[in-house]
């Protein structure tokens, strides 16, 4: 009896633990951002890729040498009419992309953003690291800008083809929520909902979808109050923006915008700040689309 009552005891006094983050990265994973001269020191590593996120023209017009285009279209399932913008696309598209670009089983992964703008460029770290190879994926802070600002070595042609290599898809969905989570999430608030899209969006200033507004509970840390000149504000200053819209660490993390680009750049700031997140891929387009409630001008409706 008395040990029965010991391992009772213990079992009372034993600390609750928490399930490990969806978006948890391995110890020896890479950083997620890596400097231009990090970039530069590294170019000639044989494992190593370099992606250039942007339009085409934009890639045209020049890129760190050797990079290889990508386009948000290649990672993304086909537009269809009525359908949601910009979903995951299926694991036989992503992994004949990365192949196609010489990502491989132990490739090392660079993420270069054409401008100031980072979504489309987060989009592609999230993209990898959906399918498992995050923790081989850093994005270059300061993107293509930065690079040709400093004078390095700039190219206007494309790479030769990617060698064969094999790349193994270690799927992780979890770090995608769905629409029944986020409903969830705003009945009993076991998760904090953070909307990207630029404040007056989130007021219900236009948006271009059914409904104008936001997600019930939701708070809003804009994309552009993270970054400055294509450069990521220093950690203090992101944890100063989650701690403003009281979004700590009790809770898991949801984030969404209009499509799941600009949501993938606080998914990717929440990440670095070692919060359990995941990105709402529907985001407002899906939630507006239906008749879910949102917070509009005039009121919840």
């Amino acid at each position: 009896m008395l040990a029965a009552s010991l391992v009772a005891s213990a079992c009372r006094q034993a600390p609750a633990t928490r399930p490990s983050p969806a978006n948890a990265r391995a110890a020896d994973a890479a950083p997620m951002l890596v400097s231009t001269a990090w970039v530069a020191e590294h170019a000639a590593d044989r494992d190593l890729v370099v992606l250039h996120v942007g339009t085409r023209a934009q890639y045209d017009s020049g890129h760190v040498a050797g990079s290889r285009h990508v386009s948000l279209e290649e990672i993304a399932l086909p537009q269809v009419q009525g359908g949601l913008t910009l979903q995951m696309a299926g694991t036989e598209q992503l992994t004949a992309w990365a192949v196609r670009n010489g990502i491989g089983d132990r490739t090392r992964v660079i993420v270069v953003p054409h401008d100031f703008n980072l979504q489309s460029a987060t989009r592609v770290f999230f993209t990898l690291s959906y399918l498992g190879a995050g923790d081989r994926t850093s994005l270059m802070d300061g993107g293509y800008q930065a690079w040709k600002g400093e004078q390095r070595a700039v190219s206007t042609a494309a790479p030769a083809t990617a060698a064969p290599v094999t790349f193994t898809a270690r799927v992780r969905p979890e770090l995608i929520a769905v629409v029944g989570q986020v409903e969830s999430a705003t009945q009993d608030r076991s998760r904090f909902l953070v909307d990207a899209r630029l404040t007056r969006f989130y007021n219900g200033d236009g948006g271009g979808y059914p409904r104008p507004g936001h997600i019930p509970t939701a708070v809003n840390i804009p994309i552009s109050s993270v970054s400055v000149n294509g450069f990521l504000r220093p950690r203090a200053e992101l944890e100063a923006l989650f701690a403003a819209q009281r979004v700590d660490r009790s809770k898991p993390v949801i984030t969404y915008c209009h499509i799941g680009q600009q949501a993938t750049l606080l998914w990717f700031v929440a990440t670095l700040l070692q919060r359990d997140a995941r990105m709402y891929d529907g985001s407002f387009q899906e939630w507006s689309g239906s008749t879910r409630p949102i917070v509009a001008p005039g009121g919840t409706e």
